[in-house]
């Protein structure tokens, strides 16, 4: 112990004597710590933390799948009644509950405000092992209609709705206009599966639910098998596997079909564990991002090593008195281990107060759509990765130092001048070696931002098939209780455009029941009138729009014409199709006036003319697989939802309150939502893929100033070492340019080799990126080469400045230098 001691009073004291490089040394680690904890936070939040219920990894959750249908994913919404039968004929569940999201308006208690909630089965939160914080959750018979009329509401809505009211429980609130018995509060910090922890095409779920009610199924609803409209979650037994769980629940699909044919044909059921769900899409991207950041430390970590290299040159004197007094090399290789382990562990202490930093700005660029994000922090894991690390750091970049310095040369050691002796570039392997890392190891990541540069501009170049600018949104949620009827709902929207189109610096106004890039598009099956079955059922987004939608939106017309205000209810059927979808099933032919059977309902197909075509529109996102599309007429299929869509003369911010207003003229306790630019749904669409983008690149930009910076000091270093040698050149009569030609000539060396190394490590590397790359291939040549050069110009440039140095040698001073 007291020989550790003595260890690290005389490191502390060498450290100190050398402040410059301590500083430099300590920042170029602190930064690589600072990084891979801050990422480190994120992967340890979303991937390696349990879920925050019990027992987590007995949650499943369970989706029908048909791969007859063509929608382009797998998981499929469950229709209630094969819901019901999972639950009674299944053997492997201790539990199944079912939930669906829903809106809330809520007119009691404050300004009337739209709420974001989810109607779940009574069961769902003892199947999730959570209890309320105030009150109770549902009771067995709850979600039975007549007995639903109440609600759980969540900590943070008692909080801000209800002023923290302790009496709040057992009082009636006024949702939809009618009254709910608040039975209970969530504790604070409960978090119910969000839409990030759900597939992709679910994004219509709320970010953070508000409220739950009972999911209380009508007659109608809990027979229907043609309409898929929950989701279901399920808790495994004690000792079953989830193969073993497909097994059976499959087997049950498979009965299923036997007996419903004209619905279930097809239909198998899909198992994915609660935790794969949520984490499932984000994985690859984050498992990149810390590979990223892990070759950052790497570089650092290489510069570091360089440094400490450098210093032990000139230590050469000290080691050899201590060896010639009796020092062995273990004792040497200790103390010098035992200095670069310090310099990491206060590299360490900074690097944590810099992950503090930076976990905050990784949150404020995250996307909203990354799942646990409400989970990031600097727990006790973080700490301790943080402490590993820069153990580890300390010892990976001390070893050659130490291993170096400990074995001296003693009578060349031990000569006066002998710190001036000439070193040649091949002596200097080990340094050399280190830069080649640095340069190869900067080039993958250099490639791979470049890269994801590359495929986000191609992403945003692609044509949303409208024309965002100046269009804005508001949706409208007219509750059951106060618009019971389909002719009142229509009145009510009539009545609104027509007072929103009215307003100054409104162009046109138009609904519609989906919007582009707001998670929500509804697809259904149809097929041609006249054509016969087919094995493959295929599938197109709709949606129920009013006159003059195309023409608000910006969507170019083909060919037809819009609809109108005599397509109503009284009216024949009518659709209007997608480019994609005319060209795919009526090829070679006019689909004007031709007839599609479209399935709305559990009725069955009911049959649309073509009235018209329009161009293709990217509902999802901007990288999905163009969708056909069947535009309805919001009058033949009315319902109390719609977003109102307005097309503005100036800044669509400056109307949000007017809309609001002219609204509330015509129901006072009708709440409108915030007003959402189609501009700001196409950036949010796009924000994973930029949040990427910015973190590789920013890491990569690191990468390469570290590179820089290693080349510099070790063409530096170099110059320094070989003065005698330059000045010997100029004495007999060699020219500046050809000093600087050998200095830059070395470099260059160094440079060349990295950026091969780095080729071939970014051929391999970079294919693990495929999934996040749009419209670019993970070996892009330009990409490649265009990265090469910009590495070799930065190597020649830091090659540059320790060469134009030596060219200033005077020979005689040089001639004297040992």
């Amino acid at each position: 112990m007291n020989t550790l001691l003595r260890d690290l009073r005389y490191a502390v004291r060498m450290l100190a004597k050398r402040p410059a490089f301590t500083v430099v040394a300590v920042l170029a680690l602190a930064l690589g710590i600072g990084a891979n904890t801050a990422i480190f936070s994120v992967v340890n939040a979303v991937l390696l933390r349990p879920m925050p219920y019990e027992n987590p990894d007995q949650l499943i959750m369970l989706w029908e799948t048909n791969p007859r249908l063509q929608l382009g994913f797998d998981e499929v919404s469950v229709a209630p009644a094969n819901y019901v039968d999972w639950k009674n004929q299944n053997s492997v569940f201790e539990q199944l509950a079912a939930f669906w999201p829903s809106t809330y308006n809520i007119t009691d208690a404050g300004q009337p405000e739209r709420l974001e909630g989810v109607e779940v089965s009574s069961d769902l939160f003892s199947l999730l092992g959570v209890q309320a914080a105030r009150g109770r959750t549902f009771s067995k018979g709850e979600d039975e209609l007549g007995n639903h009329r109440v609600v759980v509401v969540s900590h943070g809505l008692w909080q801000r709705r209800f002023a923290s009211d302790p009496e709040l429980i057992n009082r009636t609130i006024k949702l939809n206009g009618e009254e709910f018995t608040v039975v209970g509060v969530m504790p604070e910090g409960f978090q119910f599966p969000r839409r990030t922890e759900l597939p992709a095409q679910y994004r219509f779920f709320p970010p953070q639910p508000e409220l739950w009610t009972p999911l209380a199924f009508t007659p109608a609803r809990i027979q229907n098998r043609g309409t898929h409209n929950i989701a279901v979650m399920g808790r495994l037994k004690s000792g079953v596997t989830i193969d073993q769980a497909r097994a059976e629940m499959s087997s049950i699909a498979s009965h299923l079909a036997e007996q419903y044919p004209r619905t279930n044909r097809g239909f198998d059921v899909l198992l994915t564990p609660l935790h794969d769900q949520a984490v499932g899409r984000v994985k690859p991207a984050l498992l990149i991002l810390f590979s990223a950041v892990g070759l950052v430390l790497m570089i650092a970590c290489a510069n570091v090593a360089n440094l400490l290299l450098a210093r032990a040159a000139t230590r050469k004197k000290e080691v050899a008195i201590r060896t010639a007094l009796g020092a062995g090399r273990r004792r040497l290789v200790r103390q010098f281990l035992t200095e670069s382990v310090l310099l990491a562990f206060v590299s360490g202490i900074l690097g944590l107060l810099l992950a503090l930093w930076g976990i905050d700005i990784l949150l404020a660029l995250a996307p909203e759509n990354l799942p646990r994000l409400h989970e990031v922090s600097l727990d006790i894991y973080v700490l301790g990765f943080t402490l590993l690390v820069s153990l580890v750091v300390g010892v990976a970049f001390g070893l050659a130092p130490a291993y170096q310095a400990s074995k001296p040369d003693l009578t060349e050691a031990l000569k006066e001048g002998a710190r001036g002796s000439a070193v040649s570039i091949v002596r200097n392997r080990t340094r050399s070696l280190l830069v080649v890392a640095e340069i190869a190891l900067s080039l993958v990541l250099l490639v791979g931002a470049g890269l994801l540069i590359k495929s986000f501009i191609k992403l945003q170049q692609v044509d949303p098939g409208f024309n965002p600018e100046r269009v804005f949104t508001i949706d409208i949620a007219l509750p059951d209780a106060t618009y019971p009827e389909a002719d009142r709902q229509l009145a009510f929207f009539d009545q609104a455009l027509d007072k929103i189109a009215a307003l100054p610096g409104v162009e046109s106004a138009a609904i519609s029941t989906s919007i582009p890039f707001s998670g929500s598009e509804n697809s259904t099956s149809f097929s041609v009138e006249g054509s016969p079955p087919a094995d493959q059922i295929p599938q197109a987004d709709y949606a129920m729009i009013g006159p003059g939608f195309f023409n608000t939106m910006g969507i170019p017309f083909v060919r037809g014409r819009d609809f109108t205000e005599r397509d109503n209810r009284e009216a024949p059927q009518v659709v209007i199709v997608s480019k994609s979808l005319a060209e795919q099933f009526f090829p070679g032919a006019d689909a004007i006036g031709k007839r599609l059977n479209i399935s709305l309902s559990s009725e069955g197909p009911r049959p649309s003319e073509i009235v018209g075509i329009v161009g293709d529109v990217k509902y999802s996102a901007l990288n999905a697989e163009q969708i056909p599309a069947l535009y309805l007429p919001h009058k033949q299929f009315p319902g109390g939802f719609v977003y109102v869509v307005v097309r503005s003369a100036s800044d669509p911010s400056s109307l949000a309150a007017s809309v609001r207003g002219e609204v509330w003229t015509i129901d006072k306790n009708l709440p409108v939502s915030s007003l959402q630019t189609m501009e700001q749904l196409i950036a949010t669409s796009v924000a994973s893929q930029r949040f990427n983008m910015l973190l590789l690149v920013i890491f990569a930009a690191v990468a390469l100033v570290l590179a820089a910076v290693g080349i510099y000091g070790v063409m530096s270093y170099s110059v320094t070492q070989r003065t005698h040698e330059i000045g010997i050149r100029m004495a007999l009569g060699a020219q500046a340019v050809d000093v600087l030609a050998l200095v830059v000539r070395q470099g260059m060396g160094l440079a060349f080799a990295g950026v091969g190394v780095g080729l071939c490590a970014a051929f391999v590397l970079t294919r693990f990126m495929q999934s996040l790359l749009f419209g670019v291939a993970a070996t892009d040549a330009a990409t490649f080469i265009l990265i090469s050069l910009l590495l070799t110009a930065v190597a020649i440039m830091a090659s540059y400045f320790p060469a134009r140095r030596a060219t200033r040698v005077d020979p005689l001073v040089a001639l004297r230098y040992e």
